[in-house]
């Protein structure tokens, strides 16, 4: 299983700019978030894991690599695949509105990169 936050635009530039933008809402939250996890074992996967990585989002972050161009993610997503990885557990902000985003542009690049029937 992975968990990951992702961004998906037309451009790889364009989900940089989106990225950055996340960026510094987070920052806003810093406060917050700290609150919320004060209590939590730092000794945690996800915390070890926030450690080496920077991220967005609580369940894994972008450390996955989900950030980029629609076909960036969707070849990133088949590589995951090849490596054996079944089950992605995604997170999208604002979550219907980018899961939707994701389910019509990446699910069709990712489809028809991994020789799947595309016209079902």
């Amino acid at each position: 299983h992975l968990s990951a936050f992702v961004i998906a635009r037309e451009t790889d530039a364009e989900a940089q700019e989106v990225l950055q933008h996340q960026w510094e809402l987070a920052e806003r939250d810093k406060a917050t978030w700290e609150g919320l996890v004060a209590d939590a074992d730092p000794k945690a996967v996800m915390f070890r894991t926030f450690a080496r990585n920077p991220h967005i989002g609580t369940n894994g972050g972008t450390a996955a690599g989900l950030v980029g161009s629609y076909d960036t993610v969707a070849q990133r997503i088949l590589e995951f695949r090849e490596l054996g990885i079944g089950t992605l557990m995604l997170q999208f902000q604002p979550f219907e509105a980018e899961q939707r985003r994701f389910a019509a542009e990446v699910i069709p690049r990712y489809r028809e990169l991994a020789g799947e029937d595309v016209s079902t």
